[in-house]
C-alpha cells in the first residue's frame, strides 16, 4: 500500500483491475486504492503475473503493507507468502524480493531492540486479516491460541476470543496523546473508550465523553439506591408473592412494557435488567410486514468520507463554533466583476472579487487568517484560502495560495486551475493542506442562509449566501429594488470573540460594496 501523503493513516483498497494468474505488464494499472484524502492508481512495477492477492477489495490496511505479489509464473514465492500470512518464522530465501528481506530486516531490528531493554519479544504468527480484525476489537494476539496452518492465528479465532471475552484489554490502546494525557487527569481506562478518531483511535473528546458517561451513571445508581432505601423504609412489611427488583429493573420493565411480576428471576434475589432482557428476547412477536421492492441500503463509511466525518466531528467537538451573519448591497460587486471580466483575459467570476474582497479584510483582521493547534493561535502571513468544492466523494477544500499577492489575473486562473482539479479527481494532498481560512458557497444552489463548520485547524470559515432582489429604503425616503448577498461567518470563540467577527464582517461588507479600488489595483499587479 503506498503512501499518498504524510498525513496518511490507512488505504483502501477500492479495486483490483487484474485478477490472480493475469499476465502483467510494466506500467499496467493493477488496481485502485483511496486515502483518508485522496485516491490513485498501483501501476505494475514490472512485467509478470499477479500470483497472488492479500488484500481483498474493500479492505483497509496501514501504508507500506503488501497487497500482492507480481512475479515470473515459474518464481518461487513460498517464502514470501509464508511471511506475509505469518504461517512460517522461516527466513525467505535470497530468490525472495527485496521487499521481504526489509520486513525481516525490520523484524530484526524489533527482537534487537527489545533484547537490548530487557525485554523478551514474542512472535505472533496471525494472518493480515486477524491483526486488522484484533486491532478493531481491541484483543491482544499474544492471549489467542491459533487454529490456521503451524499455529497461526486466523481471523475467526480474533472473533472467538472476543465473543467469549477470555482475551485481555489490550496493552497498547491507539489514542492521540491530548487523549492519554486527558484519561490520566480523569482516571479513565483508555481500553473502555470506544474511539471516534482515524482509524479508531481515542480522543480527547472520547475520554471527557467516556468520563460524563460514567459520572452519570454514578448518580443514577447513588439515586436508585436512595430511591431503594427509602421505599424500603416506608414500606418494611412486603406483601406476600410481591417481587423484589432492582429500580433499574422496573424503569426499563416499563420501558419495554414488561409487567415484573410474570418475569422469573435467573438466580435467588432481586429482579435485575439482565432477567427483564431475558423475558423480552424470550417474547414471540409477529414478524414485520415487509413492504414488496423495499431495501434497504448500508454505505460504510471509508477513505474520504470516513476522514470528512471525522474532521468535522473533530471541529464540532473541540471549537466553540459560533456564526454571525451580515448582509450587504451586491449591484457595485455585480458590475466589477462584469467589468474585469470583460476587460482581463481569463475569465473573471464574482467569486474572485469575494476572494479579493476576502483577502483585504484578512489584511485588516489578521486573527482571522490563522490555525489553532496544540494550544497556539498561529497568524499566517500568506492568505492561503480553501474554496470548498462538492464531488462525487464528498466535500473536499483545495488552497488557492496566496491569494493576498496574485493578481486578479492570476487568482481568476488558479481558482479555476484547483477547482477543475478537484472536480476530475485529479487533486493532490498539497491541495488540501496548508490552507489558512475557508469559502464555503452555497448561495450558488440557492441557499439564503446557513452556518458553514469551521474546517479545523482553522479558526473560521465565511459562508456565501445566494444574491437575491430585496426592496430597501433609499436615503430620500423612498424605495428601490436592489440585489443583495449575505455571509455567515462561523469562528472559534476560543479564540477570536463576536465583536471582532462583527467587525470583520463589517470591513468585508465595505469592500463588497466597493470594490473598485481593490479591482483596480489587483488588475495592476
Amino acid at each position: 500500500m503506498p503512501k499518498l501523503g504524510l498525513e496518511m493513516d490507512s488505504g483502501t483498497l477500492n479495486a483490483w483491475t487484474v485478477s490472480e494468474g493475469d499476465a502483467i505488464a510494466e506500467g499496467d494499472v493493477i488496481a485502485e486504492i483511496e486515502s483518508e484524502k485522496t485516491t490513485a492508481e498501483i501501476d505494475a512495477r514490472e512485467e509478470g503475473v499477479l500470483r497472488r492477492v492479500f488484500v481483498e477489495e474493500g479492505d483497509v490496511t496501514d501504508p507500506g503493507a503488501p497487497l500482492g505479489i507480481v512475479a515470473a509464473p515459474d518464481a518461487d514465492i513460498d517464502g514470501l507468502v509464508a511471511e506475509v500470512e505469518g504461517a512460517s518464522a522461516e527466513t525467505p530465501s535470497e530468490a525472495s524480493s527485496a521487499a521481504a528481506s526489509e520486513s525481516t530486516a525490520r523484524t530484526a531490528d524489533r527482537e534487537s531492540a527489545a533484547e537490548s531493554s530487557g525485554t523478551a519479544t514474542t512472535q505472533v504468527k496471525a494472518t493480515p486479516r486477524a491483526k486488522r480484525r484484533a486491532d478493531e476489537l481491541g484483543i491482544d494476539l499474544t492471549t489467542i491460541d491459533g487454529t490456521g496452518p503451524q499455529g497461526a492465528i486466523d481471523e475467526s479465532d480474533v472473533e472467538a476470543a472476543a465473543e467469549s471475552e477470555t482475551a485481555e484489554p489490550p496493552s497498547d490502546v491507539k489514542a492521540t496523546p491530548r487523549a492519554k494525557r486527558r484519561a490520566e487527569e480523569l482516571d479513565v481506562a483508555l481500553h473502555t473508550v470506544e474511539g471516534t478518531g482515524p482509524q479508531g483511535a481515542v480522543t480527547e473528546g472520547d475520554v471527557e465523553a467516556a468520563a460524563e458517561a460514567t459520572e452519570a451513571e454514578s448518580k443514577e445508581s447513588e439515586a436508585a439506591e436512595m430511591e431503594s432505601e427509602a421505599k424500603s423504609a416506608a414500606e418494611p412489611d412486603v406483601p406476600a408473592g410481591r417481587v423484589f427488583a432492582t429500580p433499574s429493573a422496573r424503569r426499563l420493565a416499563r420501558e419495554l412494557g414488561v409487567d415484573v411480576e410474570t418475569v422469573g428471576v435467573a438466580v435467588e434475589g432481586p429482579l435485575t435488567e439482565s432477567d427483564v432482557r431475558l423475558a423480552v428476547e424470550g417474547t414471540e412477536y409477529d414478524e414485520p410486514e415487509t413492504v414488496p421492492g423495499t431495501r434497504d441500503e448500508e454505505r460504510p463509511l471509508t477513505g474520504m468520507r470516513r476522514t470528512i466525518a471525522d474532521r468535522l466531528g473533530q471541529s464540532d467537538r473541540e471549537a466553540v463554533h459560533v456564526t454571525e451573519h451580515r448582509s450587504a448591497d451586491a449591484e457595485e460587486l455585480l458590475a466589477a466583476a462584469a467589468a474585469a471580466d470583460e476587460a482581463l483575459a481569463p475569465d473573471v467570476s464574482v467569486t474572485d472579487v469575494l476572494l479579493t474582497a476576502l483577502s483585504a479584510a484578512l489584511d485588516a483582521h489578521p486573527e482571522f487568517n490563522a490555525t489553532f493547534e496544540d494550544g497556539v493561535h498561529q497568524l499566517h502571513e500568506s492568505h492561503n484560502i480553501c474554496v470548498a468544492v462538492d464531488i462525487d466523494a464528498g466535500l473536499i477544500a483545495p488552497v488557492i495560495r496566496d491569494v493576498d499577492s496574485l493578481s486578479l489575473s492570476e487568482l481568476a486562473t488558479r481558482r479555476r486551475e484547483v477547482t477543475a482539479r478537484a472536480l476530475s479527481g485529479d487533486y493532490t494532498m498539497d491541495d488540501l493542506t496548508g490552507g489558512t481560512m475557508t469559502v464555503s458557497n452555497l448561495g450558488v444552489l440557492g441557499v439564503e442562509r446557513f452556518d458553514p463548520v469551521i474546517n479545523p485547524p482553522q479558526i473560521a470559515i465565511l459562508g456565501v449566501n445566494a444574491i437575491k432582489r430585496e426592496v430597501v429604503p433609499t436615503d430620500d425616503d423612498e424605495v428601490a429594488v436592489r440585489k443583495r448577498i449575505s455571509f455567515s461567518l462561523s469562528f472559534d470563540h476560543r479564540i477570536v470573540d463576536g465583536a471582532d467577527a462583527a467587525r470583520f464582517l463589517g470591513t468585508l461588507v465595505e469592500h463588497v460594496e466597493n470594490p473598485w479600488p481593490l479591482v483596480i489595483a489587483a488588475g495592476e499587479k
